[in-house]
């Protein structure tokens, strides 16, 4: 009886067998797998975020400018007028700078009621990586303050 109840125990204190190991390998390499995948979608969606950011900061940036001009500097545009690209540079640890994004601006002022108020559109468009245009656009209304 002794005998019998100790080949038991050393049936069962032997280990995992090998199919068990293989099989458990297959599943955690699944799920590295899948974990890598999440974790590029999430550095995609980051730098998605950052362009929308940047942009944001650049179109504010030529509204303020554009609210702060002089009431006849601001004539209606009749349509969207280009200014000079900006671009992202990010400062390197060496002393330079690498451009990481290129940002379109554009403007268009319009009439809500002559020399009265205008309207003012700021739109930011960018090309992410994988060839998507996008567009930030902002708007205000200026009130003639000077009364010219």
């Amino acid at each position: 009886m002794m005998a019998s109840r100790n080949r038991r125990l050393d049936r069962t204190a032997r280990g995992f067998t090998l199919i068990e190991v293989v099989i458990t390998i297959g599943i955690l390499a699944f799920g590295l797998l899948a974990l890598a995948t999440v974790q590029i979608y999430a550095m995609r969606g980051g730098d998605r975020g950052r362009h929308a950011t940047h942009a944001a900061a650049i179109a504010e940036n030529r509204m303020e400018q554009l609210q702060q001009d002089a009431w006849a500097s601001i004539a209606p545009t009749g349509g969207f007028v280009a200014d000079p690209t900006e671009q992202n540079a990010i400062q390197l640890d060496g002393g330079g700078s690498l451009s990481e994004r290129d940002y379109n601006v554009s403007y268009q002022i319009t009439d809500v009621e002559p020399t009265f108020t205008r309207s003012i559109d700021v739109r930011v468009s960018w090309t992410e990586e994988g060839g998507e245009t996008r567009s930030v656009t902002l708007s205000s209304i200026r009130y003639n303050r000077e009364g010219t």
